[in-house]
């Protein structure tokens, strides 16, 4: 796989203003780097929420992070991203205008934002019957002959109390399974056991044992599930 690095852009984003760079600068370094950003910021520009909005529609974090990005199967490295949850959208940073742009999300592949604990996603085509699909980016937890993914998904609802805002965001997350060329949307744990052909059974005493409860902590539960399953089928 070809890979090309974006350590200049990176930098531009993110230490412009400590370097003292001039303007006229960071259009040139910019503009030498368009024939290799293309793929990225094809998207157009991105608009923020209201202000009136609480919260923010970003996955963990509002600020841009080092990422590295997969577009039609090239790997960008060293890219600054930020993934809006509340519209399914990834985004990265244009310098010269000081703009958020908006990555294409049917070019995309796969990409990972480094947080303290790097968080690693794919796109799917398609997901029938599920109604919050949007642009098809889940978080790729566990990978092998049975993936574990999870669709991060902010909303809005109207704020009852008295506040200078109307509307604040909340969180929620669906976790799916994919194997076979086959994924299906986990709502309780017998699905999972069930998809997954696991005795429950025999894992009654390890589950036990690594103190996993479906109902308190899904990702942790359906990660040693799908990590035992592919073990016995790699």
């Amino acid at each position: 796989m070809r890979i090309l690095f974006f350590s200049c852009l990176f930098s531009l984003c993110f230490s412009w203003p400590t370097q003292g760079q001039t303007e006229h600068t960071l259009e040139k370094n910019y503009r030498s780097n368009i024939p290799l950003d293309q793929e990225i910021v094809s998207g157009g520009y991105f608009v923020d929420p209201p202000k009136e909005f609480e919260g923010h529609p970003y996955f963990e974090t509002k600020t841009f992070e080092s990422g590295q990005i997969t577009i039609n199967g090239l790997t960008y490295k060293d890219v600054p991203l930020l993934y809006n949850i509340w519209k399914d959208e990834v985004l990265t940073f244009q310098p010269i205008h000081k703009q958020k742009i908006l990555i294409r999300a049917d070019k995309i592949n796969e990409f990972t934002i480094y947080l303290n604990s790097p968080a690693r996603f794919m796109r799917l085509d398609e997901n029938p019957g599920y109604s919050h699909h949007g642009n098809g980016i889940y978080e790729l937890v566990v990978e092998g002959n049975a993936s574990l993914l999870v669709k991060h998904r902010k909303q809005t609802k109207s704020k009852r109390e008295i506040s200078k805002f109307r509307e604040e965001f909340y969180q929620q997350a669906d976790f799916f399974i994919k194997k076979e060329g086959n994924t299906i949307h986990i709502t309780n744990k017998k699905q999972a056991f069930d998809f997954l052909q696991l005795d429950k059974r025999e894992l009654r005493n390890p589950i036990r044992q690594n103190g996993l409860d479906f109902r308190r902590d899904r990702r942790s539960f359906l990660s040693y599930l799908t990590t035992i399953h592919n073990q016995v089928s790699p």
